[in-house]
C-alpha cells in the first residue's frame, strides 16, 4: 500500500470538502474585516512601500518555455555520466500518459565551466553570460511536481499545479501597487500564440480583478485600437466615459461585491490615460541603431525575442511593476 505522504495529503485537500469549509470561514471573515484601503475602487493600484526597503522597484520575468533543459544550462549533474542510457524507474507511480513506456537517463552533450569569482556552472556555449556571472543568482532549490506542460507552467506561475491561484506578477502588484497609473501594473508579452495553460498563468485567481495581467499581441501593433477614430476628439471620449461611470456606479449601488464591474470601469479609465503615453513606449524605431543591434532587432533569430525584451525594459522604466516575457 502506497504511504501517502503529510504534504500531499494537505495538497490534494484543496480540491476537497476541506476547502469548501475554508472558503466559507473566509467569506465570513471579510464580512466582518474591513477593506484594505488600497482594495477599494478609488486607489487599487496605488503605489506601496514594502516592509523591507528593496532597492529593485520591477520585475522583468523570462519564462523560457520549451527552452533548453536546466541539465544542458546551470544545473550540471555529473552522476548521469555512469548513469547514461540506463533505464530510469519512477520511484512513485505517476498517472500520466506521459509517465508511460520506458525512459532512460540521458547525459548532457555540453561540458559545463565555471565562471566569475561566484565560481557558478555555466554551460560551455554561454560564452557572454560569463562575463556577468558575479551579478548572476542561480538558485537550485526549485522542485516541479507535475511532468505535463500547462500544469508545470502554472506550478511556476502560480504555486498550484491545478492552477487557478494568483499569479506572482498578481501578488506583486497586489502587494507594491505601481509607479504609474497610466499603464497596467502587471503585463505580459507572449509569444505569438499564448503558452500552454493559455492566460490562467498571469490569473487573479481570488485577488481582485485588479491584479491580472494585461497580455500585449506579439504581432502587429502591440495593443488594438490604441487610437481613437478620426472623428472622434479626446473631449467626446471624457464625456462618453464619464456618462459611462455614472451608470456603472448607479449599478454598483445595487451590487456593492462586484468586483467584476470596478474592474471594468478602472480598465476603461486606464485605456483612456494609455491613449497618451503608450504610443511613444511601444515606439521601438525611436530607439538608437546601436540599442537595436544590442538586442538583437533585424536578425531573424533574435527580432522577435529581442523585441519583447526591449519593449520590457521600457515598460519598467516608465513604471511598470511586473513584466513577464514568453
Amino acid at each position: 500500500m502506497h504511504r501517502l505522504q503529510r504534504r500531499d495529503f494537505l495538497y490534494g485537500m484543496s480540491a476537497s470538502l476541506g476547502t469548501v469549509a475554508l472558503n466559507a470561514l473566509l467569506q465570513a471573515e471579510e464580512k466582518s474585516t474591513p477593506q484594505p484601503a488600497h482594495l477599494k475602487l478609488e486607489k487599487p493600484l496605488e503605489p506601496r512601500d514594502p516592509h523591507i526597503k528593496a532597492r529593485a522597484k520591477a520585475c522583468i520575468f523570462l519564462f523560457m518555455e520549451g527552452g533548453p533543459s536546466h541539465l544542458d544550462t546551470f544545473d550540471p549533474k555529473p552522476a548521469l555520466e555512469k548513469l547514461h542510457l540506463k533505464e530510469f524507474l519512477r520511484e512513485d507511480n505517476q498517472v500520466s500518459a506521459m509517465a508511460s513506456g520506458k525512459r532512460y537517463y540521458i547525459k548532457s552533450p555540453f561540458k559545463h565551466k565555471q565562471a566569475g569569482e561566484s565560481g557558478i556552472s555555466l554551460c560551455e556555449h554561454f560564452s557572454h553570460l560569463s562575463d556577468v556571472a558575479d551579478d548572476l543568482c542561480v538558485y537550485h532549490g526549485l522542485q516541479a511536481e507535475s511532468i505535463n506542460h500547462p500544469t508545470a507552467c502554472y506550478h511556476m506561475n502560480t504555486g498550484n499545479r491545478f492552477g487557478g491561484d494568483p499569479a506572482i506578477g498578481s501578488w506583486m502588484t497586489y502587494g507594491l501597487g505601481t509607479e504609474n497609473q497610466n499603464l497596467p501594473a502587471f503585463i505580459v508579452l507572449p509569444e505569438v500564440a499564448y503558452p500552454q495553460g493559455g492566460s490562467a498563468n498571469w490569473s487573479n485567481g481570488f485577488l481582485p480583478a485588479y491584479f491580472q495581467g494585461t497580455a500585449l499581441r506579439s504581432q502587429g501593433s502591440p495593443i488594438l485600437d490604441l487610437n481613437p477614430p478620426a472623428h472622434v476628439t479626446r473631449e467626446t471620449q471624457r464625456k462618453n466615459l464619464d456618462l459611462l461611470s455614472q451608470l456603472n456606479q448607479a449599478d454598483m449601488q445595487r451590487h456593492p461585491h462586484e468586483q467584476v464591474l470596478a474592474a471594468r470601469m478602472e480598465s476603461y479609465e486606464l485605456a483612456f490615460r494609455m491613449q497618451a503615453q503608450v504610443p511613444d513606449i511601444i515606439n521601438l524605431d525611436q530607439e538608437t541603431r546601436q540599442t537595436q543591434e544590442m538586442y538583437g532587432l533585424g536578425q531573424p533569430e533574435t527580432d522577435s525575442f529581442g523585441r519583447r525584451c526591449l519593449l520590457a525594459r521600457k515598460l519598467v522604466e516608465e513604471g511598470v511593476r511586473f513584466v513577464q516575457i514568453y
